[in-house]
């Protein structure tokens, strides 16, 4: 029986957003406990290609990559602390990371590294319930490309 050996728990997924400097400084977005990445290409190009030897055959599909498109969503605790830097964010572009950190020794680095690239915060909402915690949700949406950078 084999198992999975590189599973990594949902706690080292975070969201973090840049602060423009030059070297950049990354804030992770604290509170946020339900965080997902979506990276998508659109097909540029798409046809069909017969054989000419043998029209009757089936024909086989030619696609091209064409943009690709990436959302970062993220839901959690409404932290009162960073909402100030949250609402400076809204309506501008700026470097966000969706980093996926590796757990402490005696753990060994695997996929250590983030994505990273230029976007701005698309959706927020705040809700809250009686007697329950406020939530906030949050999607941020990519301007350019997203890259993967592996961990210095």
């Amino acid at each position: 029986m084999a198992f999975t050996t590189g599973r990594i728990k949902g706690n080292y997924a975070d969201i973090l957003y840049g602060d423009g400097a030059d070297p950049e400084a990354f804030t992770q977005l604290c509170g946020i406990n339900t965080r997902g990445l979506n990276i998508t290409y659109a097909s540029a190009f798409e046809t069909e290609d017969w054989d000419c030897e043998d029209p009757e055959a089936v024909a086989q599909t030619i696609r091209e990559v064409g943009a690709q498109d990436w959302s970062i969503t993220g839901s959690g605790l409404y932290n009162r602390a960073q909402m100030s830097a949250i609402r400076g964010l809204m309506g501008t572009s700026q470097n966000w990371r969706f980093a996926l950190d590796e757990p402490g020794a005696p753990a060994v680095a695997i996929d250590d590294g983030y994505w990273g690239g230029p976007g701005f915060i698309s959706n927020f909402e705040v809700t809250g319930n009686n007697g329950e915690w406020t939530q906030v949700s949050m999607t941020i949406t990519g301007t350019g490309l997203l890259a993967w950078t592996d961990a210095a």
